[in-house]
């Protein structure tokens, strides 16, 4: 179009399209005439007149429903009894929430080819609180639940017998039993596969076993004490196999048990399929295979043995209260119900404590200390250190330290066996069945019960001279192997007092105004051992030279006999080298 042109002032210069116009708000009546029209619409309806913005040309099955008139909104009063509210359509384009009333399908209504399944199981029923099962244990008399802590507790019980050692035989076995039993140096891994791989001490490996794979049934069905089979029918009752759930393809009835609910074969109007599903059969599924032979494991069990010179035999598991701290005018609550089956070592201790507490012990555990009374003894190792006599001891295994008189004597009575000899010489009314249990166990382990050997003590002190002002003057020892650092400290300690100038001078060329040593390191005078034996061929320092003087050759003691201090005195026998 040539520019400069107004459109306005000049409409006939706008350039037309040749494109058919879409004629709005026209009817095709309007083009014929009207005789015409009057014959063809003869007894015909008046033409509905659409609103705008109505598509003629929409496909959908939507009839028109003119609009109602906007007013008040009306309450629920305001329908009949016999009206509905319609459910509101779903958007196009959104998919229907889950479970609303117009996606779920209608309850006894099957989707299109569909089968409907049942899963045959027995309902598990959940007992009220107070109604569950019980049981009384054979072993400690202690109630217990049969679905929660039954099987655990018995497992325990055959561990304490050493019941598992054929199953499982651990990496310490000591004594017929394991040494590291909470796993702090063997740990053990559980050989079932699928099964965790969490590492676990032996203790908590043999019970895992017994509760998670059927250990403990295999145990008691080997048990032949009275009331075990009951017990055994009680915990594992007759399993009952169920029909395992697969999968089906379409059209393929699927295995019911004889408990299913009936199917409703009856016709669904709402049903948009025509075909009808048939009532599937009923047919019991057998299982896919056999339950394997179980596997018999042998039972260690405590030998019986009669003890000598006295009727009483123990119980397994029996409560006990102490016959020391709890007699009559006494109360202790740790000495109640020890236990004398699986708690014996815990029952043993208690018993050495207190009789150590009554200086009991004495007699047979030599303190070494003298002929002093038990209360004057010297208990915690300031002055006296102890060692255990026994070579093969847990005791003297690895860099253990010594220990004091108490540890020392409660120790000799626990595991060497000194509070047996103690109730043997002390028998009152009611020990005599703490001494046959403690004797039985004693003896199930092969051991005999012998005297003590001869004391190991180490006899500590603090230095006489420094009074142990210096580190190295404290807990000096008349060991033999720790003789000659307590030597060593006590020659130094005399050279500090001055008192080697008489026997040891040093010479007028190293003597200063007062009569003492002007080079005591050496860096001008030196000195040499004229001792013939002597290992020392080099030259010292004049405080180096006497201290040698002294220690190695006997100027030490020949001091110590002269020395105004008793104390000291005495000890120039005793650190002879």
């Amino acid at each position: 179009m040539p520019k400069g042109v107004d459109l306005e002032s000049d409409p006939s210069a706008r350039r037309k399209s040749t494109r058919a116009k879409k004629m709005m708000n026209h009817s095709l009546l309007d083009d014929l005439p009207e005789d015409i029209v009057n014959s063809v619409m003869k007894g015909a309806k008046n033409e509905v007149v659409m609103p705008p913005g109505f598509n003629p040309s929409d496909d959908s099955e939507d009839e028109y429903t003119p609009m109602a008139k906007k007013g008040r909104k009306k309450n629920d009063s305001d329908f009949d009894s016999e009206e509905e509210i319609k459910p509101k359509k779903a958007r196009r384009g959104r998919p229907p929430k889950y479970g609303s009333s117009q996606s779920s399908p209608m309850p006894n209504t099957p989707r299109p080819n569909s089968v409907p399944t049942y899963q045959a199981t027995t309902p598990v029923i959940k007992p009220e609180p107070g109604q569950e099962e019980t049981l009384v244990c054979l072993m400690c008399s202690e109630t217990l639940k049969v679905d929660t802590n039954a099987r655990f507790h018995y497992s325990v019980h055959y561990y304490d017998a050493n019941a598992f050692i054929s199953l499982l035989k651990p990496e310490d076995l000591k004594d017929g039993k394991a040494q590291d039993e909470i796993g702090r140096v063997h740990k053990y891994t559980c050989p079932h596969e699928g099964c965790t791989r969490r590492k676990m001490g032996y203790k908590e490996m043999c019970v895992h076993l017994a509760t998670a794979h059927q250990q403990l049934r295999q145990l008691m069905m080997d048990d032949t004490r009275p009331g075990i089979k009951e017990v055994l029918d009680r915990l594992y009752p007759q399993e009952i196999f169920s029909a395992v759930k697969v999968k089906q393809e379409k059209g393929v009835p699927v295995p019911l048990a004889s408990s299913a609910p009936e199917v409703d074969d009856s016709e669904d109007v709402d049903d948009p399929t025509d075909a009808k599903v048939e009532t599937p059969k009923v047919f019991k599924v057998a299982p896919m295979f056999k339950a394997a032979p179980p596997k018999v494991f042998p039972v260690i069990r405590k030998a019986e043995v009669k003890t000598e010179g006295t009727p009483y035999a123990p119980r397994v598991d029996k409560i006990h209260n102490c016959l020391i701290c709890n007699a009559p005018g006494r109360s202790n609550k740790d000495g109640r119900k020890l236990n004398l089956g699986s708690g014996l070592q815990e029952l043993k201790y208690h018993y050495s404590v207190c009789v150590y507490n009554e200086g009991g012990l004495v007699p047979f555990i030599d303190p070494g200390q003298g002929s002093l009374k038990s209360e004057e003894l010297e208990v915690y190792g300031a002055k006296f250190r102890y060692k255990c006599p026994f070579p093969n001891c847990s005791k003297n295994q690895g860099r253990n330290k010594a220990i004091g008189y108490k540890e020392y004597a409660i120790h000799c009575g626990v595991a060497h066996h000194q509070i047996e000899k103690w109730m043997v010489a002390n028998m009152r009314p009611g020990l005599e069945e703490v001494y046959a249990a403690v004797k039985i166990a004693r003896e199930e382990e092969s051991m005999e019960m012998v005297d003590m050997p001869e004391v190991i003590v180490e006899e500590m002190h603090t230095c006489f001279i420094c009074e142990g002002k210096e580190r190295e003057g404290r807990n000096l020892s008349f060991d033999g192997s720790m003789v000659y650092q307590t030597r060593y400290h006590y020659a130094s300690c005399y050279y500090d007092e001055g008192a080697y100038l008489h026997e040891y001078p040093p010479g007028a060329q190293n003597m200063n105004e007062e009569g003492g040593p002007k080079d005591i390191l050496g860096k001008e005078v030196k000195y040499h051992c004229q001792e013939k034996d002597c290992s020392v061929k080099r030259k010292m320092g004049y405080k180096e030279f006497t201290i040698h003087m002294s220690n190695e050759h006997g100027g030490l003691e020949k001091i110590m006999k002269v020395d105004h201090r008793e104390a000291i005195r005495n000890l120039a026998g005793r650190i002879k080298k």
